[in-house]
């Protein structure tokens, strides 16, 4: 069965983790570069003029959060590659947003509905298979003793995960008629500063806060205070969710604000029939259960647990499920599968 690599890093200062971090997945960080190399040149884009657009995002990264910064120069210099391939591949979210793929089914269970009263937050990664072979895990360790543990694409800060102060995010690709072309913050540098705040005060704060011009989804979860919030970010605004039942799930298409995504003909039901699936557990549901949701193939080819089609179908044709996790947060652990979890095993992996 694959597996994803397992990046550990533990160092006192934001350069020197980079350094491990880039020096520990370099394989696959060359796969990420060469992945985003023939994307941007298939739109007929050099890759020069790429990186250059790519590191004017630096500008308000070194006002915001320059320890991140300078942990992305480290992974550089451990990789080997230009700080300006870090940065692409940091940035590649909202310097293309690929609209075509559908991305990923986020959710969260509090104590009310689970077995054992325990918190778990989930999610299934729907990207370009394209992108399979250059995710890894990452292991954190900072000079504080804050822990993080999640999923990314090789070089990026992170794209999903939990720590030790009981918060977790999961995130969904979202498009809105408000989105332009401009410089905010991108969106792996907030997810993994969300990661380094040890209460949901602080995170909620970062998320409303954060200067943006495309939109996202971050489902936030705190295991600890026993809450979740569904957050649609967007240019103008932040529209809030709150869990249901102790149930919260998210998709790819505002549920507040309908009339603000630009993609509105697609198909939108993989959130409410996650939430289905887990109702039909309500008060009993445990990481196994949750194990099955994340493998349900209704609606396919849009379905949960995805796969590539055969045909030209726009939307369909390169997207799958390339990962699935679950954080159990009250054994400070989570469960990922790499590639589709119906034809996977998921891994427990400890905080």
């Amino acid at each position: 069965m694959r597996e994803f690599p397992y990046i550990k890093i533990d160092a006192p200062t934001p350069y020197e983790r980079g350094v491990q971090y880039g020096k520990q997945a370099k394989i696959q960080i060359l796969k990420a570069r060469e992945h985003y190399k023939s994307y941007f040149g298939g739109r007929g884009d050099e890759w020069d003029s790429v990186c250059r657009f790519a590191l004017r995002y630096s500008e308000m990264l070194e006002e915001a959060f320059p320890d991140l910064l300078e942990e992305a120069r480290g992974i550089a210099k451990g990789a080997e590659v230009e700080f300006a391939d870090i940065m692409v591949i940091n940035c590649r979210y909202e310097m293309s947003k690929f609209p075509k793929v559908p991305e990923c089914t986020t959710g969260a269970a509090l104590a009310g509905s689970t077995e054992e009263k325990c918190t778990y937050s989930f999610k299934n990664w729907d990207f370009s298979k394209g992108v399979l072979d250059h995710v890894v895990i990452l292991h954190i360790i900072t000079e504080d003793g804050t822990r993080i543990m999640g999923l990314t694409e090789a070089g990026q800060m992170i794209r999903d995960g939990f720590n030790n102060y009981g918060l977790s995010i999961g995130t969904n690709n979202l498009q809105s008629v408000h989105d332009h072309s401009g410089f905010g913050i991108p969106v792996t540098f907030l997810r993994r500063k969300i990661l380094m705040c040890r209460n949901f005060a602080d995170a909620e704060k970062l998320i409303k806060e954060a200067v943006r011009t495309v939109s996202n989804n971050i489902l936030l979860t705190d295991a600890k205070g026993g809450q979740a919030k569904d957050f649609e970010w967007h240019p103008l605004g932040v529209n809030e969710l709150e869990p249901q039942d102790d149930i919260l799930t998210h998709a790819n298409h505002f549920v507040e604000t309908p009339e603000l995504d630009a993609l509105a003909g697609r198909p939108k039901n993989r959130d409410t029939r996650l939430r289905s699936l887990l109702m039909k557990r309500y008060g009993h549901i445990t990481p196994e259960y949750i194990m099955e949701c994340m493998k349900d193939h209704e609606y396919y080819p849009l379905s949960i647990c995805g796969h590539p089609t055969s045909d030209d179908n726009e939307y369909t044709k390169d997207r799958m499920t390339v990962s699935s996790m679950i954080v159990d947060f009250d054994h400070s652990c989570a469960y990922i599968c790499a590639g589709p979890p119906c034809e996977g095993e998921y891994k427990k992996y400890n905080l």
